[in-house]
């Protein structure tokens, strides 16, 4: 039959015509009588749907038989093609249903283990047993199994093939899943197939007719299910399963003829087809003619076909691409012998995926794959071409001029600096005869320059990974040249001023302490050694130096510690002050020459009263007392400590506060 209806009719016209057109034609099925199904159903067996029974609920102790009421000849071949379900319970779900060739009527079955083959003789079954009964010699698992005259034990003269499992490499059956079941027979040849979603499981040779039913080839067919202590919902369909598929040299592009074929599974002939091309076409012929989409793009193709019963098979619904022509591109250009030699596919699709990828380099050799590798060893121009062909079989081809060129390679220096100095950095060509168009400097810190010598002054210390890299004139890049620098600063701190007893020793420390760094106290009277950071001094006059510190970079820095020098251990107090605030001779305080510490420094008011106490040095008095200035007049004090040497000693005096 053609596409329906007629290509000059509008889209809407020709889409409703021809789904009249359709459902006429399964009006016409119903009206013939092809309805009338040639069943006989027992037990608990219920019809599902129109090709569909449930022969056993999920319930125990259950029973249900379906028969076809026409006898078939065993001498006269047929496939017969089902779908069954076991069920959905694996652990405690039983106990299997058969597949039953047999004399004696339409009304047989039986519950429990015997699957309602049991004691059914003559008979041939083709039994799915789901349960492990030790007294019938069950394996394990889900088991399949081609046993004759009503006897399921497996050790019995009974089992003529197997027991195997359902499913290949898989030991359950009660997965909930629908399950394509063949049961094929080649009278001629006396061979009988039994094949698991198009897996082949069993076979057996075998004269039916004369070795198990006494030379009668007329016999009953149908299926019988049973349940005992445990239950599944166990049923089966007279395959009615729509599918298509195509010619393996078809390619799904735009503007390419698409050839659909028929490949739909049916227990029965069938009779009717309808197919949605996903387009806005419609076809009820069995297969389709060529069809052009109008663009590329994604489709939903739609077959429903329809059995001799009357039987409507669901909806087949699948995705279908028709896709585009690549749009081929390829780079790099140019390549770059020692550097970059890969190519990259930049090829674009607005339909499709790609999906291969045919490399001619020109010079007889070829590579697949999206980034091959180019095998040029010379500079020069090459023609590479590139064919690249989408996972739907559009493919496209592009030729393309490539420049094959040689790499530059770069030295660079630059210069470790004090902070506040200009680094400058300088590069250099080493393939003069690979002309350079551009340098690229990164300072390290974020900042790029472009010429070949460049000079940055840093904003601070630290250490720049600088990297410097060149672009040829014919736009090859050279490897990358570090060049890393550190900018340094060197902080003199020599310590805070101090007094010390004459002839005490005074440990200097400078507070930056390096190993990289010269050190330097100037002068050296007195010092242990003047070039260390913390050298000692033992002193008899007033001194100042002045500590200098050098790095290797050539930055310096310098301070100055003065030492004041008494006479003593002794305790120097002064004998009045004036607490006015104008920073003169604003706290009394004690001069501690060669007392490192204090035990205490007190001051008392006339009346005996402590006003200030501490152990701190310089520390001092500033003329307050309890938060308010004390008044004039005179003070005593006492002062306590122990000097360098360990030795303790006290002085107390008075003191003037003057306002």
């Amino acid at each position: 039959m053609a596409i329906c209806p007629a290509a000059w009719l509008p889209d809407m016209i020709k889409r409703t015509l021809c789904l009249i057109y359709c459902l006429l034609g399964l009006l016409h099925s119903r009206l013939t009588g092809q309805t009338q199904l040639p069943y006989i159903l027992n037990g608990a067996a219920t019809q599902r749907t129109c090709n569909c029974y449930v022969l056993t609920p999920d319930q125990q102790t259950a029973s249900g038989t379906v028969w076809n009421k026409n006898k078939i000849n065993l001498n006269q071949s047929f496939n017969y093609v089902f779908d069954v379900n076991l069920g959905c319970k694996d652990a405690t779900g039983a106990d299997g249903i058969g597949f039953i060739l047999q004399t004696k009527g339409t009304n047989l079955g039986a519950t429990g283990q015997g699957l309602g083959f049991k004691g059914i003789a003559p008979s041939l079954g083709v039994l799915i047993d789901t349960w492990q009964n030790f007294d019938e010699n069950d394996p394990p698992y889900d088991h399949l199994a081609i046993q004759m005259n009503g006897l399921s034990d497996h050790n019995s003269i009974g089992n003529l093939a197997g027991p195997v499992t359902v499913l290949k490499d898989n030991d359950n059956v009660e997965d909930c899943a629908w399950h394509l079941f063949r049961i094929k027979w080649d009278a001629t040849l006396q061979h009988l197939e039994v094949s698991v979603d198009n897996e082949l499981r069993l076979t057996l040779d075998k004269d039916l007719v004369n070795d198990i039913f006494a030379g009668d080839p007329n016999v009953f067919w149908g299926f019988a299910g049973s349940t005992g202590g445990s239950s599944n919902v166990q049923q089966f369909c007279a395959a009615l399963r729509p599918e298509f598929n195509f010619n393996p040299q078809q390619v799904f592009c735009d503007g390419t003829p698409i050839q659909f074929k028929d490949n739909s599974s049916s227990f029965g002939a069938i009779t009717s087809w309808w197919w949605d091309l996903g387009d806005g076409t419609f076809s009820t012929a069995p297969q389709p003619p060529s069809h052009v989409y109008p663009a590329a793009g994604h489709y939903a193709v739609k077959l429903v076909i329809e059995d001799n019963s009357g039987c409507e098979s669901d909806t087949l619904k699948a995705d279908f691409i028709v896709g585009a022509y690549p749009v081929v591109d390829f780079g790099p250009n140019p390549l770059c012998l020692g550097s970059q030699m890969q190519m990259n596919d930049l090829t674009t699709i607005t339909v499709g995926s790609l999906q291969k990828w045919e490399w001619d380099w020109g010079d007889g050799t070829t590579a697949t794959g999206a980034q091959p590798t180019a095998p040029y060893t010379t500079p020069g121009s090459r023609q590479i071409q590139l064919n690249v062909t989408s996972a739907q079989g559009c493919g496209s081809t592009l030729t393309k001029s490539i420049l094959v060129s040689n790499t530059p390679q770069v030295s660079a220096t630059g210069e470790n600096v004090c902070l506040g100095t200009t680094t400058a950095f300088q590069a250099t060509n080493t393939t003069p005869n690979v002309p350079i168009r551009q340098w690229h400097w990164d300072l390290g810190n974020g900042e790029t320059q472009l010429q070949q010598n460049a000079t940055y002054q840093y904003a601070d210390t630290g250490y720049y990974p600088a990297r410097l890299y060149a672009t040829s004139v014919d736009g090859c890049q050279s490897p990358v040249a570090n060049v890393p620098v550190t900018v340094t600063a060197v902080y003199a701190r020599a310590g805070a001023d101090t007094i010390v007893a004459n002839g005490q020793p005074l440990q200097l420390q400078s507070q930056w302490n390096d190993p990289r760094l010269q050190y330097n106290w100037s002068p050296a009277t007195g010092l242990t050694n003047p070039y260390i950071p913390n050298p000692v001094a033992v002193l008899h006059k007033d001194q100042t130096y002045r500590l200098t510190l050098t790095s290797p970079e050539g930055c310096h820095d310098e301070d100055y510690l003065n030492v004041k020098v008494y006479e003593g251990p002794e305790f120097y107090v002064p004998n009045a002050f004036t607490p006015n605030n104008d920073g003169r001779n604003d706290i009394f305080r004690v001069i501690a020459a060669g007392v490192p510490k204090l035990d205490f420094f007190c001051v008392w008011n006339r009346w005996g009263q402590e006003v200030y106490r501490s152990a701190d040095l310089p520390g001092g008095w500033d003329g307050n007392w309890q938060s308010q200035p004390a008044p004039a007049g005179t003070y005593v004090w006492m002062v306590q400590g122990a000097d360098y040497t360990g030795r303790r000693f006290s002085r107390k005096g008075t003191v003037t506060l003057i306002r």
